[in-house]
């Protein structure tokens, strides 16, 4: 995995799954079966990582041997397949789908995602960060009352 520079000194938990490619659920399992380290917390109780922290999960990743010495095998995404012409390739949503069900919206579809993203997002979601686009998704579903 290369890194694009230097890592800083504090990394939040949002940049260290960044990082790895990966979901916030599926890193804090990883981290409750002691692959990854766990954040330390700010005075303020906000987690954080160092940056010999992330260097040691970066590996892990990379090589397959745990923080804690067992072996890993992560799985990576399958390269999409060619589509028909004519037809785009539907967005992944997942990471978006998991969130929307741990704010309480347990049951969404693609299409009413694809729906809000396209109102609150017209020009596309490139260079927004996860966390704003899951918020502005939320809160559209909320105000349209069938979430």
């Amino acid at each position: 995995m290369k890194n694009e520079g230097p890592i800083k000194a504090a990394v939040s938990v949002s940049e260290m799954c960044r990082l790895l490619k990966m979901s916030r659920s599926h890193f804090y399992w990883h981290v409750r079966k002691g692959t990854f380290h766990a954040p330390l917390k700010l005075a303020n109780g906000r987690p954080f990582f160092t940056a010999s922290m992330v260097a040691d999960n970066l590996r892990t990743k990379e090589t397959g041997l745990a923080v804690n010495g067992e072996y890993v095998i992560f799985y990576e995404r399958q390269a999409a397949s060619t589509t028909p012409q004519g037809s785009q390739p539907k967005a992944d949503h997942s990471s978006l789908i998991e969130g929307l069900r741990s704010l309480g919206i347990p049951s969404v579809t693609h299409e009413q995602i694809e729906a809000a993203l396209a109102v609150c997002f017209p020009k596309g979601t490139s260079g927004q960060d996860e966390s704003s686009v899951l918020r502005a998704v939320f809160r559209h579903l909320k105000r349209l009352g069938g979430a």
